[in-house]
C-alpha cells in the first residue's frame, strides 16, 4: 500500500502546474474535506520529513493531487464492479492483517504522551546512566587458542601487557594502544567478551583466553567506575525521541501481549 501512495506521488509530480490548489476535484466534484484531512494526517504521521514539509504550498498540491489519483482510481475500480470481484475479495484478505495491525497499533497507543510521561521516562534514563557500571578495558587478540596460552603463560611471569599487546594483537584498532578499548559499559561488546569483563576483577586477566568470532582474546580489566546520568543530552533536546521511543514500548509490548494471548509459536 505504501508502495503505490508512493507511486501516486511520484506520478502527480509530472502532472502538476505552478498554480496551488486549494482542494482538488475528481471529474469537477470536489473531494470530501474529512477524506482529504485524513489524508494529510497520515501523510504527517508517514514521516518527520513528510510533516516539515506540510507547509510547503507545492508539496501539499503534490499530496492534493495524490488523493485525487486515488480517488480516480475508486471510481473506476467501482465502476467495473472490482468489490465484487474475487481478485478483489483474495486481495482484501491478504492485506486485512496489516490492516487490522496498523489498527491495533493505532489503538494501543491511544491518548496522548505528556510532558510528565517525556520527563519520568529521561529520569528513568538518567538514574539508570547514573548506577550503570563502566569498565576500561584492555585486550590482546590472537588467531590461535595456542598463542593466547603462550602470552598468559607470559603476563604470569611479569610481562607487560601493553607491551604484548603492541606486538602480538591482531586487532588494529587497539594494538598500538597496548590494548586499550576505553571505557564501556560491555554493550558494545561480543556476549562473550562481556560476560568475561564482569566476571574479573580489577587489576585481572583472564587465566583463559576467550573465544569470539574475531579469535581468542585475552582480556584485562583496568578499572571500574559508574557511569555518570552527565552523559545524557539535555532533556528538551531528547523530548520528541523519548516520546517516539514510549510510543514503541506501547506498542511493542501490545503485540507482545497479543503474541502470548494466541499462543505464537514455533516449532
Amino acid at each position: 500500500m505504501k508502495k503505490m501512495l508512493a507511486l501516486l506521488l511520484l506520478s502527480s509530480a509530472a502532472l502538476i502546474g505552478n498554480s496551488f490548489a486549494a482542494t482538488v476535484y475528481v471529474n469537477g466534484k470536489a473531494v470530501d474535506q474529512k477524506i482529504i484531512a485524513q489524508a494529510m494526517n497520515q501523510f504527517k504521521k508517514s514521516s518527520p520529513m513528510a510533516a516539515a514539509q506540510m507547509s510547503n504550498p507545492q508539496f501539499q498540491k503534490e499530496i492534493l493531487q495524490s488523493i485525487g489519483m486515488q480517488q480516480a482510481i475508486l471510481a473506476e475500480g467501482n465502476s467495473q464492479g472490482l468489490d465484487k470481484s474475487d481478485a478483489y475479495q483474495q486481495k482484501l484478505q491478504e492485506i486485512k492483517p496489516m490492516i487490522y495491525a496498523q489498527i491495533l497499533q493505532e489503538k494501543s497507543v491511544q491518548g496522548s504522551i505528556s510532558d510528565a510521561d517525556t520527563k519520568a521516562k529521561y529520569d528513568q534514563l538518567k538514574d539508570q546512566a547514573a548506577k550503570q557500571k563502566q569498565y576500561k578495558v584492555s585486550h590482546i587478540l590472537v588467531k590461535e587458542e595456542s598463542k593466547a596460552k603462550e602470552l598468559i603463560a607470559k603476563l604470569d611471569k611479569g610481562a607487560k601487557f601493553a607491551d604484548l599487546a603492541k606486538k602480538n594483537s591482531i586487532d588494529p584498532g587497539s594494538k598500538t594502544k597496548g590494548g586499550d578499548l576505553g571505557w564501556s559499559d560491555g554493550s558494545n561488546y561480543v556476549p562473550e567478551f562481556t560476560k568475561a569483563v564482569q566476571g574479573l576483577e580489577k587489576g585481572k586477566y583472564t587465566k583463559e583466553p576467550v573465544k569470539s568470532q574475531f579469535g581468542y582474546h585475552i582480556i584485562m580489566l583496568e578499572d571500574v567506575k559508574t557511569g555518570s546520568a552527565n552523559t545524557l543530552p539535555p532533556y528538551d533536546k531528547v523530548k520528541e525521541q523519548l516520546k517516539q521511543q514510549i510510543q514503541s514500548e506501547k506498542t511493542r509490548a501490545f503485540f507482545d501481549g497479543l503474541k502470548a494471548k494466541y499462543k505464537v509459536e514455533v516449532k
